[in-house]
Protein backbone atom coordinates (compact mmCIF):
# COMPACT_ATOMS: atom_id res chain seq x y z
CA UNK A 1 0.00 0.00 0.00
CA UNK A 2 1.31 3.42 -0.98
CA UNK A 3 1.59 5.98 1.82
CA UNK A 4 3.13 9.42 2.05
CA UNK A 5 5.30 10.69 4.88
CA UNK A 6 6.51 14.25 5.28
CA UNK A 7 10.28 14.41 4.79
CA UNK A 8 10.72 15.61 8.39
CA UNK A 9 8.97 12.45 9.68
CA UNK A 10 10.59 10.01 7.28
CA UNK A 11 13.49 7.68 7.97
CA UNK A 12 14.45 8.07 4.31
CA UNK A 13 15.77 11.64 4.01
CA UNK A 14 19.01 10.42 2.40
CA UNK A 15 16.98 8.52 -0.24
CA UNK A 16 14.85 11.63 -0.80
CA UNK A 17 17.83 13.93 -1.31
CA UNK A 18 19.60 11.50 -3.66
CA UNK A 19 16.47 10.98 -5.78
CA UNK A 20 15.72 14.72 -5.84
CA UNK A 21 19.23 15.55 -7.06
CA UNK A 22 19.41 12.61 -9.49
CA UNK A 23 15.99 13.04 -11.07
CA UNK A 24 16.04 16.79 -11.76
CA UNK A 25 18.68 18.84 -13.55
CA UNK A 26 20.18 21.59 -11.41
CA UNK A 27 18.42 24.31 -13.41
CA UNK A 28 15.02 22.71 -12.63
CA UNK A 29 15.43 22.44 -8.85
CA UNK A 30 16.47 24.58 -5.93
CA UNK A 31 19.38 23.44 -3.76
CA UNK A 32 18.22 20.74 -1.35
CA UNK A 33 19.44 22.83 1.60
CA UNK A 34 16.89 25.52 0.69
CA UNK A 35 14.05 22.98 0.49
CA UNK A 36 14.42 22.27 4.21
CA UNK A 37 13.77 25.94 5.08
CA UNK A 38 10.68 26.59 3.01
CA UNK A 39 7.38 27.67 4.57
CA UNK A 40 5.86 24.42 5.86
CA UNK A 41 2.40 26.01 5.75
CA UNK A 42 2.44 26.13 1.96
CA UNK A 43 5.27 23.80 0.91
CA UNK A 44 5.24 20.04 1.42
CA UNK A 45 7.94 17.45 0.73
CA UNK A 46 6.60 13.90 0.85
CA UNK A 47 8.37 10.58 0.63
CA UNK A 48 6.21 7.94 -1.06
CA UNK A 49 6.56 4.55 0.57
CA UNK A 50 5.35 1.11 -0.41
CA UNK A 51 5.16 -0.58 2.97
CA UNK A 52 8.39 0.50 4.67
CA UNK A 53 10.34 0.94 1.43
CA UNK A 54 10.79 4.40 -0.09
CA UNK A 55 9.78 4.48 -3.75
CA UNK A 56 9.55 8.15 -4.67
CA UNK A 57 9.25 11.79 -3.74
CA UNK A 58 6.66 14.46 -4.33
CA UNK A 59 6.96 18.15 -3.51
CA UNK A 60 4.01 20.47 -3.76
CA UNK A 61 2.64 23.84 -2.69
CA UNK A 62 -0.86 24.65 -1.52
CA UNK A 63 -2.43 28.00 -2.31
CA UNK A 64 -6.04 29.20 -2.29
CA UNK A 65 -7.92 26.75 -4.54
CA UNK A 66 -4.65 25.64 -6.17
CA UNK A 67 -2.11 22.86 -5.67
CA UNK A 68 1.19 23.14 -7.52
CA UNK A 69 3.21 19.94 -7.89
CA UNK A 70 6.78 21.14 -8.09
CA UNK A 71 8.67 17.83 -8.27
CA UNK A 72 7.63 14.20 -8.62
CA UNK A 73 9.97 11.26 -9.13
CA UNK A 74 10.02 7.51 -8.66
CA UNK A 75 13.28 5.66 -7.97
CA UNK A 76 14.87 4.81 -11.31
CA UNK A 77 14.88 1.05 -10.75
CA UNK A 78 11.12 1.13 -10.08
CA UNK A 79 10.07 3.15 -13.13
CA UNK A 80 7.95 1.80 -16.00
CA UNK A 81 6.10 -0.64 -13.74
CA UNK A 82 2.95 1.42 -13.13
CA UNK A 83 4.11 2.50 -9.68
CA UNK A 84 4.47 6.17 -10.65
CA UNK A 85 0.89 6.30 -11.86
CA UNK A 86 -0.35 4.56 -8.70
CA UNK A 87 1.56 6.99 -6.48
CA UNK A 88 0.42 10.07 -8.40
CA UNK A 89 -3.22 8.98 -8.58
CA UNK A 90 -3.11 8.33 -4.82
CA UNK A 91 -1.91 11.91 -4.32
CA UNK A 92 -4.51 13.31 -6.76
CA UNK A 93 -7.33 11.48 -4.99
CA UNK A 94 -6.60 13.66 -1.96
CA UNK A 95 -6.73 16.94 -3.93
CA UNK A 96 -10.00 18.74 -4.55
CA UNK A 97 -8.60 21.97 -6.00
CA UNK A 98 -7.01 22.75 -9.32
CA UNK A 99 -3.67 20.92 -9.63
CA UNK A 100 -0.93 22.28 -11.90
CA UNK A 101 2.58 21.16 -12.74
CA UNK A 102 5.38 22.07 -15.12
CA UNK A 103 6.99 19.71 -17.60
CA UNK A 104 9.79 20.31 -20.06
CA UNK A 105 9.00 20.77 -23.73
CA UNK A 106 8.55 17.44 -25.55
CA UNK A 107 11.88 17.49 -27.45
CA UNK A 108 13.12 14.10 -26.22
CA UNK A 109 11.68 10.63 -25.83
CA UNK A 110 11.73 11.03 -22.04
CA UNK A 111 9.91 14.38 -22.25
CA UNK A 112 7.33 12.87 -24.64
CA UNK A 113 6.80 10.03 -22.16
CA UNK A 114 6.29 12.53 -19.32
CA UNK A 115 3.67 14.45 -21.32
CA UNK A 116 1.84 11.19 -22.10
CA UNK A 117 2.08 10.11 -18.44
CA UNK A 118 0.28 13.20 -17.12
CA UNK A 119 -2.16 13.31 -20.05
CA UNK A 120 -3.13 9.69 -19.28
CA UNK A 121 -4.33 10.90 -15.88
CA UNK A 122 -6.48 13.60 -17.44
CA UNK A 123 -4.11 16.57 -17.26
CA UNK A 124 -4.48 19.27 -19.91
CA UNK A 125 -1.52 20.59 -21.88
CA UNK A 126 -2.07 24.34 -21.77
CA UNK A 127 -0.89 26.05 -24.93
CA UNK A 128 -0.01 29.44 -23.44
CA UNK A 129 3.75 30.14 -23.42
CA UNK A 130 5.35 29.48 -20.04
CA UNK A 131 8.89 29.79 -18.71
CA UNK A 132 10.14 28.52 -15.39
CA UNK A 133 12.07 31.30 -13.64
CA UNK A 134 15.55 30.52 -12.35
CA UNK A 135 15.97 28.84 -8.98
CA UNK A 136 19.50 30.26 -8.83
CA UNK A 137 19.01 34.00 -9.35
CA UNK A 138 21.02 33.87 -12.56
CA UNK A 139 18.23 35.17 -14.82
CA UNK A 140 18.12 31.98 -16.92
CA UNK A 141 14.62 30.69 -17.58
CA UNK A 142 13.58 27.25 -18.79
CA UNK A 143 10.81 26.94 -21.40
CA UNK A 144 8.17 24.61 -19.99
CA UNK A 145 4.56 23.53 -20.41
CA UNK A 146 2.08 24.20 -17.63
CA UNK A 147 -0.27 21.24 -17.32
CA UNK A 148 -3.45 21.37 -15.24
CA UNK A 149 -6.15 19.10 -13.88
CA UNK A 150 -8.78 21.44 -15.35
CA UNK A 151 -8.24 23.31 -18.61
CA UNK A 152 -7.21 26.94 -18.15
CA UNK A 153 -8.43 29.94 -20.10
CA UNK A 154 -5.96 32.79 -20.64
CA UNK A 155 -7.02 34.73 -17.52
CA UNK A 156 -6.80 31.66 -15.27
CA UNK A 157 -3.43 30.75 -16.77
CA UNK A 158 -2.05 34.24 -16.12
CA UNK A 159 -3.40 34.26 -12.56
CA UNK A 160 -1.80 30.89 -11.79
CA UNK A 161 1.48 31.88 -13.44
CA UNK A 162 1.57 35.03 -11.31
CA UNK A 163 1.00 33.02 -8.12
CA UNK A 164 3.79 30.58 -9.03
CA UNK A 165 6.22 33.31 -10.02
CA UNK A 166 5.65 35.25 -6.80
CA UNK A 167 5.23 32.46 -4.24
CA UNK A 168 7.51 29.69 -5.59
CA UNK A 169 10.18 31.57 -7.51
CA UNK A 170 10.16 34.93 -5.74
CA UNK A 171 9.77 37.03 -8.89
CA UNK A 172 7.05 39.48 -9.85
Amino acid sequence: MITFKPLADSDHSHFAQELFEEAFPEQERPPFSIIRHRDAGKFHFLVAENGEEPVGILTYWTFDELVYVEHFAIAEELRDQGLGKAVFLNFLSQQHDQVVLEIELPNTEEADHRLEFYASMGFFKNTQPYEQPSYHNDGRTVPMILMSKYELDDDEFEEIRNVLYKEVYGVQ
